[in-house]
């Protein structure tokens, strides 16, 4: 059995939200979702524990009527994986994260408890991003790369979002809309970097996981899709995106 390794893609986001690799049996466990370096690894009774407690809620919750889960386990493993990769960086980056967390605020804005394992996920990683965006923004004055603006406009494409043409839709973005692209980037850039240091891998079971760091929704369709993120598994396969929050 192979395991996933994160592939770098020049992904791409506007202002709103490693090819596979051979595996040793060691590192093929089933009980197994992320293998993170020699030793952390996210588990699937982690993964399992998470789902029975939103089932649970959801269930009290219906009085009686059929429960559909909002979520796939694959956006558990996404969030698991996303709290300890920015965790990492935030360390790496000397960035602290207060601890008071608004926990009660995201628990009404999803429909779980505050104590919920999920609330946390949700609620830590969006956090935990904004600070590290905003510690991008302050400790650099780069702009986003040609290479980076072009992949913007053809996830726009490929997603059939209506753009002008690519030299207009570049000139018309803002230097504050240029400054919140970079430090998405950089932040996509360092989390990648710490997937390679820790030689991070996810379960075939969970192939072509997206772990995204902004989206976009369109508003006349509703419908969201990736435009950054560090995405694992085979090139051109179909991803399952999992937000930060």
């Amino acid at each position: 059995m192979t395991m996933l390794r994160a592939r770098r893609l020049a992904s791409a986001v506007v202002v709103a939200s490693l090819a596979v690799g051979g595996l040793s049996a060691c590192r093929s466990q089933p009980a197994v979702a992320v293998y993170i370096g020699n030793s952390a690894h996210i588990t699937e009774h982690q993964v399992q524990r998470i789902w029975d407690e939103t089932e649970d809620v959801l269930v009290k919750a219906s009085n009686g009527r059929p429960v559909r889960m909002p979520i796939v386990r694959a956006d558990i493993v996404g969030l698991l994986l996303t709290h300890e990769l920015l965790e990492r960086v935030a360390g790496e980056r000397g960035v602290t994260v207060p601890g008071a967390m608004p926990y009660d605020e995201v628990a009404q804005q999803i429909g779980l408890p505050a104590g919920a394992e999920l609330t946390r996920l949700y609620t830590e990683n969006a956090l935990t991003r904004q600070y590290l965006l905003e510690s991008a923004a302050s400790g650099t004055a780069a702009q986003p790369s040609d290479a980076d603006l072009r992949d913007v406009y053809q996830r726009f494409t490929d997603n059939e979002v209506a753009l002008p043409a690519y030299a207009q839709f570049a000139a018309g973005l803002e230097p504050a809309q240029k400054q919140e692209l970079q430090s998405t980037f950089a932040l996509r850039d360092d989390m990648e970097g710490v997937v390679d240091k820790l030689d991070v891998e996810v379960s075939p079971r969970y192939e072509n996981l997206e772990v995204a760091l902004a989206n976009y929704t369109d508003q006349n369709t509703g419908r969201s899709f990736a435009l950054v993120s560090v995405p694992f598994g085979e090139p051109g396969g179909e991803p399952l995106v999992v937000d930060v929050a």
